[in-house]
């Protein structure tokens, strides 16, 4: 079994892509056996990968879709379209560097990545940057200021 993991920017307008990451998700699950797909909860990118796979749902009973937590949950923290959660880091690690050590742990564990990046710089790209380097398989939905 296989999985895959989605990087993109807190805000940036996503919805013309939604066909593009829906045709990826769903040449994924049937071509490459991915069945796990692990997604933040942080930002539009995030909310409409999560979205996408919940609607695949029914096509597909067999996929998950894992909320990755970069902070400590609060007790009783869910939301419908996860079928479950991770906190990836096993120490605690300051705030301000919280989310980018939960990137690359997250990175380190799937064999694919949906990226959503739109620009050089920032957390995303500093994901799917390390996705490149590690040989992950990268999906980039849209390419913009710099040949990704």
């Amino acid at each position: 079994m296989y999985s895959c993991a989605f990087f993109g920017h807190r805000d940036y307008p996503y919805e013309n892509f939604e066909g593009q990451i829906r045709d990826s998700l769903i040449d994924l699950i049937e071509n490459y056996e991915v069945k796990e797909f692990y997604c933040g909860a942080r930002g539009d990118f995030d909310w409409l990968c999560a979205k996408i796979v919940y609607k695949l749902k029914a096509q597909y009973p067999f996929i998950k879709c894992i909320c990755v937590w970069s902070y400590m949950p609060q007790k009783n923290e869910r939301h419908p379209y996860f079928d479950g959660s991770v906190y990836l880091l096993e120490k605690k690690v300051p705030p301000l560097y919280a989310i980018s050590e939960t990137n690359r742990r997250l990175v380190d564990k799937v064999e694919y990545i949906i990226s959503g990046v739109m620009h050089t710089w920032g957390g995303a790209w500093a994901a799917v940057e390390r996705g490149i380097k590690k040989g992950k398989t990268i999906i980039h939905i849209a390419k913009k200021e710099k040949k990704l």
